[in-house]
Protein backbone atom coordinates (compact mmCIF):
# COMPACT_ATOMS: atom_id res chain seq x y z
CA UNK A 1 0.00 0.00 0.00
CA UNK A 2 1.22 2.93 -0.86
CA UNK A 3 0.64 5.99 2.14
CA UNK A 4 1.86 9.33 0.42
CA UNK A 5 -1.14 11.23 0.30
CA UNK A 6 -1.71 13.71 -2.98
CA UNK A 7 -0.40 16.36 -1.23
CA UNK A 8 2.95 14.87 -0.20
CA UNK A 9 2.99 13.73 -3.37
CA UNK A 10 2.90 17.77 -5.09
CA UNK A 11 5.67 18.39 -2.55
CA UNK A 12 8.28 16.00 -4.04
CA UNK A 13 10.87 17.90 -5.64
CA UNK A 14 11.72 17.70 -9.82
CA UNK A 15 14.39 15.43 -10.64
CA UNK A 16 16.98 17.99 -11.45
CA UNK A 17 18.78 15.44 -13.55
CA UNK A 18 15.98 16.11 -16.40
CA UNK A 19 14.55 19.35 -15.29
CA UNK A 20 16.46 22.61 -15.79
CA UNK A 21 16.37 24.47 -12.29
CA UNK A 22 19.28 26.33 -10.11
CA UNK A 23 18.52 28.44 -6.74
CA UNK A 24 18.77 31.04 -9.13
CA UNK A 25 16.83 30.36 -12.25
CA UNK A 26 14.54 27.70 -13.94
CA UNK A 27 13.70 27.05 -17.42
CA UNK A 28 10.16 28.95 -18.16
CA UNK A 29 7.92 25.77 -18.71
CA UNK A 30 8.94 24.99 -14.96
CA UNK A 31 6.96 28.47 -14.04
CA UNK A 32 4.24 27.36 -11.08
CA UNK A 33 6.16 24.08 -10.26
CA UNK A 34 9.36 25.17 -9.40
CA UNK A 35 10.40 28.57 -7.31
CA UNK A 36 12.97 30.74 -8.82
CA UNK A 37 13.89 34.28 -9.35
CA UNK A 38 13.80 34.22 -12.80
CA UNK A 39 12.51 31.84 -15.55
CA UNK A 40 14.07 31.73 -18.88
CA UNK A 41 12.78 30.84 -22.21
CA UNK A 42 16.19 29.25 -23.63
CA UNK A 43 17.53 28.89 -27.23
CA UNK A 44 18.55 26.22 -29.28
CA UNK A 45 22.31 25.06 -29.69
CA UNK A 46 24.13 22.17 -31.45
CA UNK A 47 27.20 20.25 -30.09
CA UNK A 48 30.01 20.58 -32.25
CA UNK A 49 32.57 18.84 -30.59
CA UNK A 50 32.87 14.96 -31.72
CA UNK A 51 31.92 14.45 -27.73
CA UNK A 52 31.59 16.19 -25.00
CA UNK A 53 31.24 15.48 -21.17
CA UNK A 54 28.00 17.00 -19.64
CA UNK A 55 29.49 17.85 -15.86
CA UNK A 56 27.04 18.37 -12.82
CA UNK A 57 29.00 21.64 -12.50
CA UNK A 58 30.70 24.46 -14.34
CA UNK A 59 34.08 23.09 -13.76
CA UNK A 60 35.94 20.16 -15.60
CA UNK A 61 36.80 19.00 -12.02
CA UNK A 62 32.97 18.37 -11.25
CA UNK A 63 31.41 14.98 -12.21
CA UNK A 64 30.41 13.67 -14.83
CA UNK A 65 26.74 12.94 -15.27
CA UNK A 66 26.79 11.56 -19.27
CA UNK A 67 28.03 12.55 -22.17
CA UNK A 68 26.75 14.81 -26.00
CA UNK A 69 27.94 13.86 -29.39
CA UNK A 70 28.30 15.46 -32.04
CA UNK A 71 24.60 17.11 -33.96
CA UNK A 72 23.12 17.06 -30.49
CA UNK A 73 20.82 19.69 -29.52
CA UNK A 74 20.52 21.18 -26.75
CA UNK A 75 18.52 23.87 -25.09
CA UNK A 76 21.08 26.89 -23.10
CA UNK A 77 19.37 28.43 -20.45
CA UNK A 78 22.58 29.80 -19.10
CA UNK A 79 25.98 31.06 -20.25
CA UNK A 80 28.76 32.33 -17.81
CA UNK A 81 32.34 32.36 -18.65
CA UNK A 82 33.36 29.06 -20.75
CA UNK A 83 30.58 27.57 -19.87
CA UNK A 84 26.76 26.80 -20.74
CA UNK A 85 23.86 25.33 -18.61
CA UNK A 86 21.87 23.25 -21.35
CA UNK A 87 19.34 20.45 -21.62
CA UNK A 88 20.19 17.97 -24.20
CA UNK A 89 17.31 17.80 -25.83
CA UNK A 90 17.36 14.01 -26.63
CA UNK A 91 16.93 12.61 -23.77
CA UNK A 92 16.29 15.83 -21.13
CA UNK A 93 19.77 15.36 -19.51
CA UNK A 94 20.94 18.91 -17.42
CA UNK A 95 24.25 19.61 -17.28
CA UNK A 96 27.33 22.21 -17.87
CA UNK A 97 29.46 22.34 -21.12
CA UNK A 98 31.93 24.07 -22.73
CA UNK A 99 30.27 27.19 -24.19
CA UNK A 100 33.22 26.70 -26.89
CA UNK A 101 30.93 23.50 -28.25
CA UNK A 102 28.31 25.30 -28.86
CA UNK A 103 27.13 26.47 -32.33
CA UNK A 104 23.65 28.30 -33.50
CA UNK A 105 23.88 26.53 -36.68
CA UNK A 106 20.57 24.00 -36.73
CA UNK A 107 20.90 22.82 -40.38
CA UNK A 108 18.23 20.06 -40.30
CA UNK A 109 20.16 16.91 -40.13
CA UNK A 110 19.44 14.31 -43.31
CA UNK A 111 21.85 11.30 -42.27
CA UNK A 112 23.74 10.02 -38.86
CA UNK A 113 27.16 7.70 -38.13
CA UNK A 114 26.04 3.88 -38.06
CA UNK A 115 29.29 2.93 -37.35
CA UNK A 116 30.73 2.37 -34.04
CA UNK A 117 33.20 5.44 -34.78
CA UNK A 118 34.71 7.18 -37.95
CA UNK A 119 36.74 10.12 -38.83
CA UNK A 120 35.42 13.21 -40.74
CA UNK A 121 38.26 14.51 -43.06
CA UNK A 122 39.28 17.81 -44.68
CA UNK A 123 39.40 16.42 -48.23
CA UNK A 124 37.62 13.05 -50.21
CA UNK A 125 40.76 10.91 -49.04
CA UNK A 126 42.35 8.51 -46.43
CA UNK A 127 45.15 10.01 -46.24
CA UNK A 128 44.21 13.55 -45.38
CA UNK A 129 46.45 14.17 -41.99
CA UNK A 130 44.32 15.19 -38.46
CA UNK A 131 41.24 13.68 -39.30
CA UNK A 132 38.50 14.26 -36.23
CA UNK A 133 36.46 11.45 -34.78
CA UNK A 134 32.44 10.82 -35.10
CA UNK A 135 30.48 8.57 -32.92
CA UNK A 136 27.79 6.11 -33.58
CA UNK A 137 24.40 8.19 -33.34
CA UNK A 138 26.07 11.14 -34.62
CA UNK A 139 23.42 13.35 -36.99
CA UNK A 140 24.82 15.10 -39.83
CA UNK A 141 24.09 17.34 -42.82
CA UNK A 142 25.42 16.31 -46.23
CA UNK A 143 25.01 17.55 -48.83
CA UNK A 144 26.25 15.63 -51.78
CA UNK A 145 28.01 11.99 -52.51
CA UNK A 146 31.62 12.39 -53.70
CA UNK A 147 33.05 9.04 -54.78
CA UNK A 148 33.52 6.79 -51.38
CA UNK A 149 32.54 10.00 -49.32
CA UNK A 150 29.59 11.82 -48.70
CA UNK A 151 30.75 15.67 -47.79
CA UNK A 152 29.15 17.44 -45.10
CA UNK A 153 27.79 20.97 -45.19
CA UNK A 154 30.98 22.50 -43.41
CA UNK A 155 33.39 20.51 -45.94
CA UNK A 156 34.31 17.41 -44.32
CA UNK A 157 34.35 13.90 -45.86
CA UNK A 158 32.65 11.03 -44.25
CA UNK A 159 33.19 7.32 -45.44
CA UNK A 160 29.87 6.82 -46.88
CA UNK A 161 29.73 3.19 -45.95
CA UNK A 162 29.88 4.64 -42.21
CA UNK A 163 26.66 6.68 -42.36
CA UNK A 164 22.97 5.93 -43.49
CA UNK A 165 20.12 8.18 -43.03
CA UNK A 166 17.96 8.96 -40.09
CA UNK A 167 15.04 6.99 -40.71
CA UNK A 168 18.02 3.66 -40.78
CA UNK A 169 16.90 1.68 -37.78
CA UNK A 170 18.03 -1.61 -36.48
CA UNK A 171 15.78 -4.48 -36.66
CA UNK A 172 17.22 -5.59 -32.88
CA UNK A 173 18.60 -3.29 -30.56
CA UNK A 174 20.63 -6.16 -28.92
CA UNK A 175 22.80 -6.49 -32.08
CA UNK A 176 23.81 -2.74 -31.77
CA UNK A 177 24.85 -3.35 -28.01
CA UNK A 178 26.59 -6.65 -28.96
CA UNK A 179 28.83 -4.07 -31.07
CA UNK A 180 30.12 -2.43 -27.72
CA UNK A 181 31.68 -6.09 -26.53
CA UNK A 182 34.96 -4.81 -25.06
CA UNK A 183 34.55 -1.24 -25.08
CA UNK A 184 35.90 0.33 -21.70
CA UNK A 185 33.57 1.07 -19.07
CA UNK A 186 33.49 4.53 -18.48
CA UNK A 187 31.60 6.85 -15.98
CA UNK A 188 28.72 8.61 -18.00
CA UNK A 189 30.27 7.42 -21.41
CA UNK A 190 27.79 7.00 -24.28
CA UNK A 191 30.50 6.13 -27.29
CA UNK A 192 32.46 3.68 -28.33
CA UNK A 193 35.86 4.80 -26.45
CA UNK A 194 34.21 4.19 -23.14
CA UNK A 195 30.77 3.75 -22.12
CA UNK A 196 28.21 2.92 -18.67
CA UNK A 197 25.35 0.51 -18.57
CA UNK A 198 22.66 2.71 -19.21
CA UNK A 199 24.41 4.37 -21.64
CA UNK A 200 25.14 0.84 -23.50
CA UNK A 201 21.43 0.47 -23.30
CA UNK A 202 20.41 4.24 -24.30
CA UNK A 203 22.41 4.09 -27.57
CA UNK A 204 21.31 0.82 -28.73
CA UNK A 205 17.36 1.72 -28.04
CA UNK A 206 18.31 5.26 -29.87
CA UNK A 207 19.97 3.46 -32.95
CA UNK A 208 16.62 0.85 -33.08
CA UNK A 209 14.67 4.12 -33.21
CA UNK A 210 13.74 4.11 -29.66
CA UNK A 211 13.84 6.83 -27.26
CA UNK A 212 15.15 6.04 -24.23
CA UNK A 213 16.25 7.93 -20.92
CA UNK A 214 19.20 8.70 -19.52
CA UNK A 215 20.11 6.57 -15.97
CA UNK A 216 18.85 3.08 -15.04
CA UNK A 217 16.53 3.77 -12.55
CA UNK A 218 14.99 5.84 -15.27
CA UNK A 219 15.08 3.15 -17.92
CA UNK A 220 12.90 0.96 -15.44
CA UNK A 221 10.29 2.57 -17.23
CA UNK A 222 10.64 1.88 -20.33
CA UNK A 223 7.84 0.41 -22.38
CA UNK A 224 7.37 -3.47 -21.41
CA UNK A 225 6.31 -5.90 -18.77
CA UNK A 226 7.47 -6.74 -15.51
CA UNK A 227 8.67 -9.75 -15.52
CA UNK A 228 7.73 -12.31 -12.53
CA UNK A 229 11.34 -12.44 -10.46
CA UNK A 230 10.56 -16.08 -9.37
CA UNK A 231 10.37 -17.14 -12.96
CA UNK A 232 14.33 -15.89 -14.16
CA UNK A 233 14.25 -19.53 -16.04
CA UNK A 234 11.81 -17.85 -18.59
CA UNK A 235 14.75 -14.85 -19.82
CA UNK A 236 14.64 -14.28 -23.83
CA UNK A 237 17.30 -12.00 -25.31
CA UNK A 238 15.94 -8.72 -25.10
CA UNK A 239 14.73 -8.86 -21.39
CA UNK A 240 16.39 -5.73 -19.47
CA UNK A 241 17.70 -6.74 -15.97
CA UNK A 242 18.14 -4.11 -13.46
CA UNK A 243 19.84 -4.00 -10.15
CA UNK A 244 20.15 -0.99 -8.26
CA UNK A 245 21.96 1.47 -10.28
CA UNK A 246 23.06 -1.21 -12.68
CA UNK A 247 21.26 -2.46 -15.64
CA UNK A 248 21.80 -5.29 -18.33
CA UNK A 249 20.52 -7.15 -21.32
CA UNK A 250 20.06 -10.96 -21.97
CA UNK A 251 21.25 -11.85 -25.21
CA UNK A 252 19.65 -14.79 -25.29
CA UNK A 253 17.84 -17.32 -22.10
CA UNK A 254 20.98 -17.49 -20.48
CA UNK A 255 23.53 -15.11 -21.13
CA UNK A 256 23.29 -10.96 -20.41
CA UNK A 257 25.34 -8.59 -21.57
CA UNK A 258 26.60 -5.16 -19.71
CA UNK A 259 29.11 -2.35 -19.44
CA UNK A 260 30.09 -3.27 -15.93
CA UNK A 261 33.26 -2.16 -13.20
CA UNK A 262 34.09 -5.74 -12.77
CA UNK A 263 35.60 -6.08 -15.70
CA UNK A 264 35.92 -2.12 -16.69
CA UNK A 265 34.88 -3.16 -20.19
CA UNK A 266 31.11 -4.61 -21.34
CA UNK A 267 31.44 -8.37 -21.32
CA UNK A 268 28.99 -11.05 -21.49
CA UNK A 269 28.26 -13.33 -18.87
CA UNK A 270 25.97 -16.71 -17.63
CA UNK A 271 22.79 -14.33 -15.99
CA UNK A 272 22.76 -16.28 -12.39
CA UNK A 273 26.57 -15.81 -12.12
CA UNK A 274 25.97 -12.32 -12.66
CA UNK A 275 23.22 -12.85 -9.60
CA UNK A 276 25.39 -14.22 -7.18
CA UNK A 277 28.41 -12.11 -7.41
CA UNK A 278 26.55 -9.01 -7.47
CA UNK A 279 24.65 -9.98 -4.21
CA UNK A 280 27.92 -11.39 -2.39
CA UNK A 281 29.17 -8.39 -3.30
CA UNK A 282 26.71 -6.47 -1.22
CA UNK A 283 25.20 -4.56 -4.43
CA UNK A 284 22.08 -6.07 -4.05
CA UNK A 285 19.43 -8.13 -5.98
CA UNK A 286 17.23 -8.15 -8.72
CA UNK A 287 15.23 -5.75 -8.61
CA UNK A 288 13.08 -5.77 -12.01
CA UNK A 289 13.15 -7.76 -15.46
CA UNK A 290 11.66 -5.94 -17.97
CA UNK A 291 10.57 -7.60 -21.55
CA UNK A 292 10.03 -4.85 -24.11
CA UNK A 293 6.85 -4.84 -26.26
CA UNK A 294 8.79 -4.99 -29.38
CA UNK A 295 13.05 -4.27 -30.35
CA UNK A 296 12.38 -1.47 -33.21
CA UNK A 297 10.91 1.34 -34.18
CA UNK A 298 9.77 -0.71 -37.27
CA UNK A 299 8.22 -3.42 -34.98
CA UNK A 300 6.39 -1.06 -33.46
CA UNK A 301 4.73 0.76 -36.65
CA UNK A 302 3.54 -2.75 -37.88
Amino acid sequence: MNNTSSKDRSQVPLDARTNAYRLDCAAAHLRGMVKAPNYVEGHISRITAAKVALHKGPDLGAAVVSELIFGDDVTVYDEAGNWAWVQNNRDGYVGYVPAGCLSPDLLQPTHKVTALSTFAYGAADLKTPLPCKLYMNSRLHIVEREGDYMRLHDGLYVYRRHVGELQEVADDFVSVAERYLEVPYLWGGRTCDGIDCSGLVQIAYEFAGLSCPRDSDMQQSLAGRALDLGGMEEMQRGDLVFWPGHVAIMVDDAMLLHANARDMAVSVEPFFAAVTRIASRGDGDVMTILRPPALSAGELAE
